[in-house]
């Protein structure tokens, strides 16, 4: 047993506290209930006081001047007392009443009933005393003046308001007695609560002081590990501040937290805060270093789902496009274009087609342009290997410039002119032959994805301009055969009206050598 007791030494003395200050805490809230019930009752006896005085002292004393003054002068300015006396009775009275049932003031409850008979009466006399006085009756007026209401009233009055004021002391006398007997108590009992505490105290300071040393080579320990395996801030070792140690080792944690929920949440930009570096070395093989290392392999893997998206997406809708405008060159050209320079989000864009060469050289030819000034490049035309763009055509091989010749090509607004940062030149192949090249210039350098997609792209428009030159070749020479089967059928036309007139000419020669 008293091992036990020296093992549970702190526990055992600390419940004993406990208990003792469990019971002056009861104690503290029953002198609180005290006080508020003495500071409660005080207030509602001033109330009373208050009210009970008011009636007569400022109410009824309102009406009566107003009401005599009016009678006197006629003007109305002097019924607002009136009113204002009149309004404030009422609430006067019925504040009254809900104090005497709260107080529980049965007997003086009982007698006020009568008072406030006798109070809305004089109330009813005052109005018609106004009434009166609106009709400039002044006789009658006189004659309920001298009945005298008021002084009937008084009479109710002055015994009750006597006999309330005396109950009032008597409540108030009362709750001091008992607020001072609660305060009496409570010093007793701080004395022997004091007694008891200070040696108590005294024995557990000393317990706790003996386990400290021990407590701070623990914490010590713990913090070594923190840093090892959670964030290192690459400061010294703070090793006798308790507080500092549990309170990086918290904040460590609520770092790992708000760092992990940001990159649940997509926040990839997301960092460790304290991480610089003149620590980074560090960390690199704790939990901020793996965390940091997430980060990065989880943003490198969304940018490149981002790519993918964006270019499949656009793949998908640029097939659309071509594929709705195959009848038309012209229109596939001009449709081509705007999609691809504004899904780049490029400033200018232009495409060229191979034309070859029916009795001259194959060339280039400017079939559409965005952004670009239609009037200088509407009949542009390359000879092949000529330039960038006929270069390209050659070599089959996309070409980009970050360094453009000054004067090769500038981007024209409302606000002026400017020479854009970066230029690419696609050419688009289908089935190794090239059928157009795409020239775009950018503010922007252009991502390995984006001139991937732009290749890609290049099939599609290839293989759709290839498709729409050969559906025009074949509706020219349908158009064609249509015309020399329509000249044929002329012809034969003609060819028969002939042979009829000829028969008609014969018919008409032998009817002469007959009929001489």
């Amino acid at each position: 047993m008293i091992k036990r007791l020296k093992e549970n030494f702190i526990t055992a003395s600390l419940t004993i506290l406990l208990g003792l200050l469990i019971f002056n805490t009861g104690l503290i809230f029953y002198n609180r209930f005290v006080m508020i019930e003495n500071n409660t009752l005080q207030k509602q006896t001033e109330e009373v006081r208050r009210n009970w005085t008011n009636i007569f002292e400022r109410d009824l004393r309102l009406i009566d001047l107003g009401l005599r003054g009016y009678a006197l002068t006629r003007n109305q300015q002097l019924l607002d007392p009136y009113h204002s006396g009149f309004s404030n009775l009422k609430r006067t009275i019925k504040h009254i009443d809900s104090l005497l049932v709260v107080q529980k003031l049965d007997t003086l409850h009982t007698k006020f009933s009568p008072f406030s008979i006798k109070l809305n009466d004089y109330l009813v006399h005052s109005e018609k005393m106004r009434a009166f006085a609106e009709k400039d009756s002044l006789k009658q007026f006189v004659r309920l003046l001298n009945q005298d209401k008021g002084y009937d009233l008084w009479k109710e009055y002055s015994p009750m308001l006597t006999g309330i004021l005396r109950y009032q002391d008597d409540l108030l006398n009362e709750a001091k007695l008992k607020y001072q007997s609660a305060m009496n108590r409570n010093v007793i009992f701080q004395i022997i609560l004091l007694m008891m505490a200070v040696p108590t105290i005294i024995s557990v300071i000393y317990r706790i002081r003996r386990d400290t040393e021990a407590r701070k080579k623990l914490l010590l320990g713990f913090e070594e590990s923190n840093r090892k395996y959670m964030f290192h801030p690459g400061t010294d070792l703070q090793d006798e501040n308790a507080e500092v140690i549990i309170s990086n080792s918290v904040k460590n944690l609520q770092k790992a937290s708000a760092f992990i929920k940001s990159i649940a949440g997509g926040d990839y930009a997301a960092s460790w805060e304290g991480l610089n570096a003149q620590n980074s070395k560090l960390n690199q093989d704790n939990l901020s270093g793996d965390l940091i290392k997430m980060r990065d392999q989880m943003k490198k893997v969304k940018d490149a789902d981002e790519k993918r998206i964006w270019s499949t997406e656009g793949l998908a809708r640029f097939s659309e496009v071509a594929r709705n405008n195959q009848n038309n060159i012209e229109k596939l050209s001009n449709e081509v274009i705007q999609f691809l320079t504004k899904h780049m989000k490029a400033q200018q864009g232009s495409l060229f087609l191979f034309h070859e060469g029916d009795g001259e050289e194959s060339s280039l030819q400017l079939a559409a342009c965005y952004a670009f000034d239609r009037k200088k490049y509407i009949n542009k035309r390359i000879e092949i290997g000529y330039g960038l763009i006929g270069q390209a055509f050659l070599e089959k091989e996309t070409i980009m410039l970050t360094k453009i010749p000054e004067g090769y090509i500038s981007i024209t607004s409302g606000l002026g002119g400017a020479s854009p940062t970066c230029l690419i030149i696609v050419p688009m192949k289908s089935n190794g032959k090239v059928e157009a090249i795409l020239e775009m210039a950018s503010f922007n350098k252009f991502e390995p994805h984006e001139i991937e997609f732009l290749e890609k792209a290049g099939e599609v428009i290839a293989s759709s301009i290839n498709t729409t030159k050969t559906n025009e070749r074949t509706s020219k020479l349908l158009a064609e055969s249509q015309q020399q089967a329509e000249a044929l059928k002329a012809q034969e036309e003609e060819l028969r009206q002939n042979m009829e007139e000829m028969q008609a000419t014969q018919e008409s020669m032998r009817r002469v050598e007959k009929y001489g």
